[in-house]
């Protein structure tokens, strides 16, 4: 049998630099405890955790076996302590969800609830914005996941929605010259070294990365997205904005200075 998801073509890089960092350690380990800790009984039977077990073994399968006993896949764990971005629409799952269209109009397709008062919050950003070259605005839905064995038959995985928050999505635009010049290991480095900085100045706040084509809305030109959710930094918002735009601006100058 094959392993649960597909390996991930990055992961030793990925694995090294988080090594590099006893922060990063730090912050997996934390989450690692405290999702160990919550899974309690689980929905495995014990018939079913034991053979979820002998399996994960035969197969070399690190996510079949941490989703046994901390509802969480390996990069889960990356992915929920902050340590890796998130693609634009991974598996075909629209993450994030724009609200937004670019004129900062409410989009009337949209079903997520959004109330009065993050609108405005959102709009008064908006209206303030800085014109900045390949740069967009707009209010979105965004959420992280975990998963799970469903107890319902063995062997059933189940995808969790966690993190799910409404606030302030900010779209920087890659030119399509980079990816002829600089190969995608290179450039997700850079990545995630913003993204480092930007959870040592903005924790919690989301990172993307990849290419955001929803309702072709968006040309399929890679960006770096930083997403911050209301609940988390509506207090000082315009603050909050300002120093994301300086990491996300930072971090695509790097990216062209690189390739240049």
């Amino acid at each position: 049998m094959g392993t649960i998801f597909p390996r991930e073509e990055k992961a030793e890089q990925i694995f090294q630099k988080i090594l590099e960092n006893p922060y990063a350690c730090e912050r997996l380990q934390d989450l690692f405890f405290e999702a160990l800790s919550n899974t309690g009984d689980g929905n495995l039977t014990e018939k079913g955790f034991a053979s979820v077990l002998f399996q994960a073994y035969q197969n070399r399968d690190m996510s079949a076996f941490l989703m046994a006993i901390c509802e969480n896949s390996m990069f889960d764990l990356l992915r929920n302590s902050f340590l890796i971005p998130i693609r634009f629409h991974d598996k075909s799952v629209t993450n994030p969800v724009r609200l937004t269209d670019q004129q900062g109009e409410r989009l009337r397709s949209c079903q997520i609830e959004v109330t009065s008062k993050q609108y405005k919050m959102f709009r008064q950003i908006f209206d303030h914005a800085d014109t900045i070259p390949d740069y967009q605005i707009c209010l979105a839905y965004g959420f992280r996941e975990k998963h799970c064995y469903s107890g319902k038959q063995e062997g059933e995985i189940q995808t969790i929605k966690i993190g799910e928050h409404v606030g302030v999505l900010l779209l920087f635009g890659i030119p399509e010259t980079v990816k002829e010049k600089m190969n995608d290991n290179e450039v997700y480095s850079i990545v995630w070294d913003f993204m480092m900085k930007l959870e040592e100045i903005l924790p919690r706040a989301f990172m993307y990365y990849g290419t955001m084509d929803e309702n072709k809305m968006e040309h399929q030109t890679s960006q770096i997205g930083i997403f911050l959710p209301f609940r988390h930094f509506e207090h000082q918002l315009e603050k909050n904005v300002e120093q994301a735009n300086g990491i996300g601006l930072g971090c695509r100058e790097k990216i062209l200075s690189m390739m240049n």
